[in-house]
């Protein structure tokens, strides 16, 4: 017998590769690259499956996150949420085999997708310290719980069950992993005490609990009571697909039909669209969809592309929403008291590649946040933190394409990430976020998101731009004012004296140099309450008629009480308003609210804004936002254009006609 050839002997050497060992070589494709890299993503992994079994079974996530040292470099990782449980077949494939998920074949918007994170975690613990998942589950309707250790045979990609046991568990439901793996728990800017923190800010109605190895406990308590809205799953549609995919689902589907397949089994194909194809592509609506092949499937994929069809429904998607990132911002930054929330920005949806998407933008400023330091980007693809590969991401580049000194922040040159005090908050949210890696920490180039998330980040810049024009203008109307009360009284005083008559009223010398509307506020803690005093003053040559708004946190809201009583509330928004008594020059009206001595209110905590004059002409509040689905009582309408008539009138610089007039609402147009 004639030796083997070369060929022969190289044909003896292949075999197939498993999806397991393929990773367990290549793990830093996963994120598994350092031991401190390694804890994180083990982290995410599990708080992401835990976040999204909640939230598919209704349940308000509460997560535990414990670490606990166990040995030289190594860390015993423990992730335990109240979501459903995990049925006992489907525990050693969820945690113990590659490729292996719920999600991946769905057409919406989920943390995780590919079935790959957990289980990826699960094997690098064994393949780091050779102990395996230690896993405890139970669902409501059993009376004790599921108890599996679990490794992962690498050739085959299939779990294998080292012990079993059952359980009683003081959990009416929900599921535990445990792993020890080989890793370096470091607090910094990548670990997992910022992860968690990131979560719980685009995540405001989950309870997120951190134990840290020293023993250091910290709580995320949840700042939103209600879920977020749902994702739908929707029909994949025609301006995504490629080829091959098409000719699976024509292999797959059950429609005896073309007509049937087109507008049944694809998103956003009208009678009016299959008509079009149809006669684009030569095929008829009667052929059987198996019986479509070869160029007849290239024909009519290119129809598909070329015909106008309804956009994808952005049902499949879960937005954070303005309120909630504002109200998340506020929950986890409340300690750096930043001066100044910009109103989130929630871009339309779009589409790119068939695929719906949208872009969220939030911005906060000034307080204690470092002003010598550049601003702090938050980066965030369907509510999960993206702490890693910061510099090849395309959230990163769109803010750094920015010009920034036209809004108020210092950048050199016009490029790059910008410096000052601010926090910049960006969620892409996709049915298919287009990562630049199995990893998951950066999302890729795209033309489309590119365009929204500058028009994102722009929209959120003016508001920022505005907010420094108003501080550097009240500043100067406060130091103008201060200096004013303090030197006047003084020269009226020797004035006075000179001549000999009494010492004059000088309130209509500081209206007339002043002209503005004061609103000060203070913050009072008694015993049995904390109270907000404020008090109105009409520093301006005229009779003002004015509209007072107050915006409180909603949980605060609920136990504030108002003297005298707001004219109108919103208390899911947490406002409320008082149309002021007509105050004359030199007038003034106060009015308070109040809290239970056991809240935890700041001044910063209530955002004042007043409807009815010109921001020019206001000290110590905002103008009413143009954003606010709110309508003005005609005396404040009327007086505000009466005022602006008169200054027009009398060659003054005139008063703007409240744009919010049109715009706004909440007191009704008889008054």
């Amino acid at each position: 017998m004639p030796p083997p050839t070369i060929a022969q002997q190289l044909a003896a050497k292949q075999r197939e590769i498993s999806v397991a060992e393929f990773f367990e070589r290549n793990r830093q494709i996963l994120g598994f690259d350092n031991p401190q890299r390694s804890l994180l993503t083990t982290v995410k992994e599990g708080v992401d499956n835990s976040a999204d079994a909640c939230e598919e079974a209704g349940i308000l996530p509460e997560i535990e996150v414990e670490i606990t040292k166990e040995g030289e470099e190594r860390l015993r990782v423990s992730i335990t949420d109240n979501g459903p449980g995990i049925l006992r077949k489907e525990i050693p494939n969820v945690f113990a085999r590659l490729l292996y998920g719920s999600r991946f074949h769905s057409n919406r918007q989920a943390r995780g997708q590919q079935g790959i994170g957990i289980s990826a975690a699960v094997l690098y613990a064994n393949l780091t310290t050779a102990r395996p998942a230690h896993i405890t589950s139970k669902v409501q309707e059993e009376e004790a719980a599921h108890v599996l250790d679990l490794v992962i045979d690498t050739q085959k990609n299939q779990p294998r069950v080292v012990s079993e046991d059952l359980v009683l568990w003081d959990r009416p439901h929900g599921t535990r992993i445990e792993l020890v793996l080989k890793a370096r728990y470091v607090r910094g800017r990548q670990s997992p005490y910022e992860y968690l923190r990131g979560t719980a800010i685009v995540n405001p109605h989950a309870r997120i609990v951190l134990v840290e190895p020293d023993g250091t406990r910290v709580t995320f308590e949840r700042a939103a009571q209600e879920l977020p809205p749902m994702a739908r799953e929707t029909l994949p549609h025609p301006y995504g697909l490629e080829l091959g995919e098409l000719g699976y689902l024509l292999k797959a589907t059950r429609r005896p039909t073309m007509g049937e397949f087109l507008s049944k089994d694809l998103a956003g194909v009208s009678p009016r669209a299959t008509k079009e194809v149809f006669e684009r592509c030569g095929l008829r609506a009667s052929n059987s969809p198996g019986s479509i092949q070869g160029e007849g499937q290239e024909r009519l994929l290119t129809a598909l592309h070329e015909v106008s069809l309804v956009a994808p429904s952005a049902e499949s998607l879960s937005p954070i929403g303005a309120m909630l990132i504002k109200r998340g911002l506020r929950n986890v930054l409340g300690e750096l008291r930043p001066e100044f929330y910009a109103p989130p920005v929630s871009r339309p949806p779009k589409v790119r590649g068939g695929f719906p998407f949208m872009v969220e933008v939030g911005l906060v400023y000034g307080g204690g946040l470092p002003a010598d330091q550049s601003v702090q980007i938050l980066r965030f693809a369907n509510r999960v933190p993206l702490l890693f590969q910061q510099g090849a991401c395309a959230i990163t580049t769109a803010i750094g394409n920015l010009d920034w000194r036209r809004y108020g922040l210092e950048q050199k040159g016009g490029s790059g990430i910008p410096s000052g005090p601010a926090v910049i908050l960006v969620h892409v949210a996709s049915t298919k976020i287009p990562f630049t890696s199995e990893a998951k920490e950066a999302v890729a180039e795209d033309p489309e998101i590119d365009k929204e998330l500058t028009l994102a980040l722009q929209a959120a810049a003016r508001h920022l731009r505005t907010h420094i024009s108003r501080k550097s203008r009240r500043e100067f109307a406060s130091d103008k004012f201060e200096i004013i009360q303090r030197i006047l009284p003084k020269l009226a005083e020797k004035t006075s004296r000179l001549v000999g008559k009494p010492i004059p009223d000088l309130t209509p010398v500081i209206t007339r140099i002043m002209d503005v509307v004061n609103v000060e506020t203070q913050l009072l803690s008694e015993k049995d309450r904390v109270r907000v005093p404020v008090e109105v003053t009409n520093y301006t040559p005229r009779p003002r008629v004015l509209e007072l708004f107050v915006e409180i946190p909603p949980e605060e809201f609920a136990v504030a009480t108002f003297n005298p009583a707001p004219e109108g509330t919103e208390p899911a928004l947490g406002r409320a308003w008082w149309t002021l008594p007509k105050l004359v020059p030199n007038g003034r009206t106060k009015l308070e609210v109040a809290f239970p001595a056991t809240t935890e209110v700041e001044a910063s905590d209530l955002d004042w804004y007043v409807a009815g004059i010109d921001e020019s002409h206001v000290l110590g509040a905002d103008p009413l936002p143009g954003d606010w689905d709110v309508r003005l009582p005609r005396t404040i309408v009327e007086a505000a254009e009466a005022a602006a008539a008169e200054s027009a009138a009398s060659g003054e610089e005139g008063e703007v006609d409240y744009d919010a007039a049109e715009s706004s609402a909440h007191a009704s147009d008889e008054e």
